[in-house]
């Protein structure tokens, strides 16, 4: 069997998933199973693969016919251009959540500090610790396994930002920042998700109670004693259809809105709100 051979039968059965992108993630998994890059494929496609070849990527194939998630299959994935390594321990980052990054670097000012909550994989704060080094960004999360894998990324990223083990706001007494930011878990206990995101990406990282909305509520009640009085903000990302639910629960609050962003498909996915009048 070619290497050309391989992607052709690969490509056959996961289109079988109905997977649109099944020409793509064949050469990717063929990628990854043999060590090599695109363009190698592209000028050997009539090269004979060995058994234990075939092996190998039979067993790359097989994890992605059974919806195993193909980032965690190859080990990594694409945020804001950069590769970040990720595994079952921490939630796959998406490109929506790039708009929270560019919110905050297109308003934040010189040396201001940020909280990167429920970090997950790092994407967030060591984005904007590269983008912007001038700032000082704290990234923190409660799974002890979520921030090793973020703070393997910074590493191998050459960011600088500190990690802190906390169950949002509570390893964070006495301390105030600029910006909060984060991508917290907001699926509600019943929605309805496909096979490779409910059966292999951390449950603690998707769910946030009955209806989504626990960590907005704790947010809102909490965030404001840890933002800085003059113009501190606090960036959330959104589910699909949770910006009135979440937008009601500031204003109740007496947070102030201070903007919403869309992602691609037209849905809201980012709110900032800057602290309540007359908060300490």
């Amino acid at each position: 069997m070619t290497v050309s051979d391989w992607i052709g039968q690969a490509r056959s059965r996961l289109q079988k998933l109905g997977l649109k992108s099944s020409s793509l993630e064949s050469q990717i998994l063929a990628c990854k199973g043999l060590g090599e890059s695109r363009a190698w494929l592209i000028g050997h496609g009539e090269s004979v693969l060995s058994i234990e070849q075939i092996q190998q990527l039979e067993g790359l194939l097989v994890r992605r016919l059974n919806h195993e998630p193909l980032a965690y299959i190859v080990g990594k994935r694409e945020f804001y251009g950069r590769d970040f390594i990720v595994d079952s321990r921490v939630l796959i980052p998406r490109q929506e959540t790039e708009i929270l990054v560019e919110y905050v670097l297109a308003h934040c000012q010189l040396g201001q500090s940020v909280l990167d909550l429920a970090c997950g994989s790092g994407c967030i704060g060591i984005t904007l610790a590269l983008e912007r080094p001038d700032l000082q960004v704290v990234a923190s999360d409660v799974s002890a396994d979520a921030l090793a894998v973020a703070a393997g990324n910074s590493e191998r990223l050459s960011a600088k930002v500190k990690f802190v083990e906390s169950d949002l706001l509570s390893g964070f007494r006495c301390q105030k920042f600029n910006w909060i930011v984060s991508n917290p878990p907001y699926v509600a206990s019943d929605d309805n998700l496909s096979e490779e995101v409910k059966d292999f990406e951390p449950s603690v990282a998707l769910y946030g109670g009955d209806d989504g909305l626990d960590i907005y509520r704790r947010l809102a009640e909490e965030a404001a004693d840890f933002l800085e009085n003059a113009g501190g903000q606090l960036v959330v990302e959104l589910g699909a259809g949770q910006v009135g639910p979440v937008l009601d629960l500031f204003l109740e609050a007496e947070w102030q809105h201070v903007a919403t962003r869309d992602d691609l498909g037209l849905i809201p996915r980012m709110i900032a709100f800057s602290r309540p009048h007359g908060s300490a």
